[in-house]
């Protein structure tokens, strides 16, 4: 029904657009001094926010609990165990509280308007609309139980049915606002759009302040694919109603659509003000929390959704994605997929159930991660290496400049040396060499050694060609011996001595 981008979002999470439906009563409220120190406390805790502002219903309802279980016939403590659980999200526990507090007291009118309110929440329309059409048996005027019947019958499909309630209230009250409301909501569960439109423009003009009107707009113009007139009312509703419920669902979901995780999260934590156990609260948050970058808060919220729904598909898919895809926990997100299998298994889930794609793509990215973290392991040890052998190089540099510049002293100024270029270039890579020693750039040692590695060899070759020293002549060999009377006569050789 939504446009195709928002629609993608809205089943990805397993929720719809949000309408507008009648306040829940609120819960009874026990004397000054009760005969159950367990049921004051609960009441207590109801109105005592606890030190970051929040009611603590969990808390309160544990002590509703022990009431009832202390005195079973507890009917007030009944109504409010359950009223607390809707609270904490937990529509399954609220609906079980209102049947006992109905089967200790028929007459409890909190608990029957409140237990219908669940079931039409939980899709179990038509036993609401039992409930209220027995109500009306005896109270055919109560205006705002058709109301609530109207909705009812729209979440049991039964809109002709409930088109004719709406026409009931607008036979006693020509300007009824919620007829007309309701009416706008039959027409759009049929998708008639125009009607829907209209009555909701009608409603306008009957209540220009009633923030519900300008929800129910908005989610019309998002099925025409409007969006920007859409996301006006619903800032408009929010302005009427800051905490408004469904305006800041519908519009938290729309900016989670477009990536504004920022505007999600103020939107859905302004849901939770007004509504603290909506799940569809949660879920937004806690996705919106992902985006933002708050994993341990998203996890918490995703764990609060399990607990109030163990069959809540979106929150395990979507608590599964958090470790697998931000916390890289993959024994979480899987412990997440085999949970719900565990907790829906009732013949539901198959072998080509989705879950189990969803558990091998985790496998998957694990062995995608773990090869990830060796490749990255790999690449710091050879890092590691490189740093190492560019120490040893550095070191093995500053011993070879002192042999460079030993040879040049000693050999420099050798003719062989000038005229071969060797003392030149010597003397470029001795200063090179010096310059990089001196400013310990390590990192370049090797480059430079490269050029040792090329101009010591050559160097060393010239030398013995330069003699002892450095640019001395070669020392001449020693005279040959004169003759006792001078120089020797040419060809003549010297005469034996005479014998005696």
């Amino acid at each position: 029904m939504f446009n195709p981008r928002l629609i993608a979002l809205l089943v990805a999470f397993g929720v719809a657009p949000i309408t507008t439906g009648c306040p829940k009563k609120a819960p009874v409220e026990e004397g000054p001094v009760s005969p159950k120190q367990a049921f004051v406390n609960g009441v207590a805790l109801l109105k005592t926010p606890n030190k970051a502002g929040e009611i603590d219903y969990a808390a309160a309802y544990a002590q509703f609990e022990a009431a009832t279980l202390g005195q079973p016939d507890y009917s007030k403590a009944h109504y409010n165990a359950g009223w607390t659980a809707e609270k904490m999200g937990n529509g399954t526990l609220a609906e079980r509280h209102y049947r006992q507090a109905l089967a200790i007291d028929s007459g409890h009118v909190g608990s029957l308007f409140n237990l219908a309110n669940v079931l039409t929440e939980q899709g179990n329309g038509i036993e609401a609309v039992n409930i209220y059409q027995t109500f009306l048996e005896t109270h055919p005027d109560d205006i705002s139980v058709r109301n609530n019947l109207m909705e009812a019958l729209t979440s049991a499909q039964m809109y002709d049915d409930a088109v004719l309630q709406a026409r009931e209230v607008l036979l006693l009250d020509p300007k009824n606002v919620a007829a007309y409301r309701n009416l706008s909501r039959i027409y759009f569960a049929q998708e008639k759009y125009g009607m829907s439109q209209l009555c909701a423009d009608k409603a306008k003009t009957l209540a220009e302040g009633d923030a519900g009107i300008y929800n129910n707009i908005g989610v019309t113009y998002l099925v025409l694919s409007d969006e920007p007139a859409a996301i006006n009312e619903f800032k408009t509703a929010r302005q009427l109603d800051p905490d408004h419920v469904e305006a800041n669902l519908n519009l938290g979901y729309v900016a989670l659509n477009s990536g504004d995780y920022k505007l999600a999260k103020e939107c859905f934590e302004q849901a939770l003000k007004g509504d603290p156990g909506t799940l569809d609260g949660k879920l937004g948050l806690a996705t919106s929390l992902r985006g933002t970058k708050e994993y341990d808060r998203s996890a918490k919220l995703y764990d609060e959704i399990i607990s109030a729904d163990p069959k809540n598909q979106s929150a395990y898919y979507n608590a599964s994605t958090l470790h697998e895809k931000y916390t890289k926990d993959y024994k979480k997100a899987l412990k997440y997929l085999e949970s719900f299998v565990n907790n829906t298994n009732t013949g539901q889930i198959g072998p080509d159930h989705e879950v189990y794609d969803r558990m091998a793509r985790v496998k998957e990215s694990q062995e995608a991660e773990n090869e990830r973290k060796r490749q990255e392991d790999e690449k710091k040890r050879l890092a590691q290496e490189r740093v190492e052998r560019q120490k040893q190089q550095f070191e093995e540099l500053k011993a070879k400049v002192g042999e460079l510049d030993t040879l040049l002293t000693t050999y420099g100024e050798c003719e062989m040396m000038v005229e071969s270029g060797g003392t030149e270039m010597g003397m470029m890579v001795l200063e090179q060499a010096q310059m990089v020693v001196e400013a310990e750039e390590v990192d370049m040692a090797g480059d430079v050694m490269t050029f040792f590695d090329e101009i010591m060899p050559q160097l060393q070759g010239i030398v013995p060609e330069c003699g002892t020293g450095g640019g001395a002549e070669a020392t001449p060999s020693e005279p040959a011996e004169e003759g006792a009377g001078g120089e020797e006569a040419a060809g003549e050789e010297e005469s034996a001595p005479a014998a005696e």
